[in-house]
């Protein structure tokens, strides 16, 4: 499966979406313990409004291709596969 960008992972969720901690973690499948604790804010930024966090959506496409494992397997520039 070729992925020419980002944003046809979630096409449903508009691009400048704000995702709470809740629709994050459940992406991801982790808890919410290790959002808040081993998955700092220099690898996932977040959105903090008054004393509510989100997260952009482009941030956590980021994220998560950043993080794939490729098999050993180089990434071309751009993200093809």
């Amino acid at each position: 499966m070729r992925v020419t960008n980002t944003s046809s992972i979630w096409p449903e969720i508009p691009e400048d979406a704000l995702l709470t901690r809740q629709q994050v973690v459940a992406i991801l499948h982790i808890g919410m313990s290790t959002l808040d604790s081993l998955i700092p804010d220099s690898e996932l930024p977040r959105v903090r409004l008054s004393k509510r966090v989100f997260v952009l959506k482009k941030d956590l496409e980021a994220y998560i291709l950043a993080h794939r494992s490729t098999g050993g397997a180089k990434i071309p520039v751009g993200g093809v596969v």
